[in-house]
């Protein structure tokens, strides 16, 4: 990482986020799942309330799927304990109970609350060098293994995979700051820009990216990025670095 950080960009606020730590006591098998999910409950709700799947990344090869309970902040005890099965299974795998102990304490809401937008999203392991993002279903909840960038275009997921963007998160990635290099990343223009605000060369650019990224075209996606940015192609790293720096700091100014 380099010594010379760079800051969080107001633009991407909201973009980029650690997933949820996953509290052991709370994970259930697949199997303990599905008979949860297939159970009854006395006021006919289905246990599909209060279970969640979640994808982890073990290794940076591969992502594990898993389920937990989940019940909502807003719940009661007693609302709770209607969900007869996954209820009593707290009770039993947590041996100190205080507070709102059937709560999951480790739940992100600003997470969540950004998936839940969306009904695809970014996801890379954490120790992925270059950064692998891929495509996840919004129903799926990432754990801490995961760093999450919450949205759903090709745009966006070109220039994740592109060299451009992996020489920045070589320099500033960190696991103590999961999101950082996403909070910080300079993008061709602020993620949040309207289509209607892009000039017809930047609706051209993004639509070239775009298709590259959802088509698989490697080779065409560096090229596209450059052009997005109104840089040349075949620029070296200590370059294309310099130029994102510089692009930063006219953004973060």
């Amino acid at each position: 990482m380099s010594l010379l950080q760079p800051r969080p960009l107001a633009e991407n606020s909201g973009l980029a986020f650690p997933g949820e730590r996953i509290d052991p006591a709370f994970g259930v098998p697949a199997k303990l799942a599905a008979q949860m999910l297939g159970s009854r409950n006395p006021h006919g709700k289905p246990n599909a309330d209060v279970l969640r799947e979640t994808v982890s990344a073990p290794g940076v090869q591969r992502l594990l799927r898993g389920w937990q309970i989940d019940f909502p902040q807003e719940m009661s005890e007693p609302e709770a304990a209607l969900y007869e099965y996954p209820f009593q299974h707290l009770i039993r795998t947590i041996n100190r109970r205080h507070g709102r102990w059937w709560f999951n304490q480790h739940a992100r809401p600003a997470l969540r609350a950004a998936l839940a937008r969306h009904d695809r999203y970014l996801a890379s392991p954490l120790g992925a060098e270059p950064p692998g993002f891929v495509w996840l279903d919004a129903t799926l909840l990432p754990d801490s293994s995961l760093v999450v960038v919450a949205r759903d275009d090709d745009f966006t997921h070109g220039v994740l995979l592109s060299h451009l963007f992996a020489l920045w998160w070589r320099e500033y990635h960190s696991r103590r700051t999961p999101a950082f290099a996403c909070e910080s990343f300079p993008f061709p223009w602020p993620p949040g820009t309207l289509l209607s605000a892009l000039t017809a060369a930047q609706e051209e650019q993004r639509h070239a990216l775009a298709r590259a990224a959802r088509s698989g075209e490697v080779a065409a996606i560096d090229p596209a990025v450059a052009a997005a940015y109104s840089w040349p192609a075949g620029l070296d790293d200590a370059e294309l670095l310099e130029r994102l720096r510089a692009l930063h700091l006219q953004r973060v100014g």
